[in-house]
């Protein structure tokens, strides 16, 4: 299948599909990604020791950045 074949067929897809097709896109972009994996990692690493968001924590980034409309 070509390229000009994928677009088409995104073209005809509804805007959830789309969004899907987006988002696999990034993952496998970002799967291939010396430099997020790393960073990922790293991510990774700092959860392990410790530093760690708790679910009130982050409701309460999730309220804070609702209210600024971001």
């Amino acid at each position: 299948m070509s390229v000009t074949e994928v677009k088409t067929s995104i073209a005809q897809l509804s805007v959830e599909e789309r969004l899907d097709v987006a988002a696999f896109i990034t993952h496998l972009n970002q799967e291939q990604d010396p430099e997020f994996m790393a960073e990922l990692g790293d991510r990774m690493d700092q959860m392990c020791a410790g530093r760690e968001t708790t679910q009130e924590q982050l409701e309460a980034l999730h309220q804070r950045l609702t209210s600024e409309g971001r």
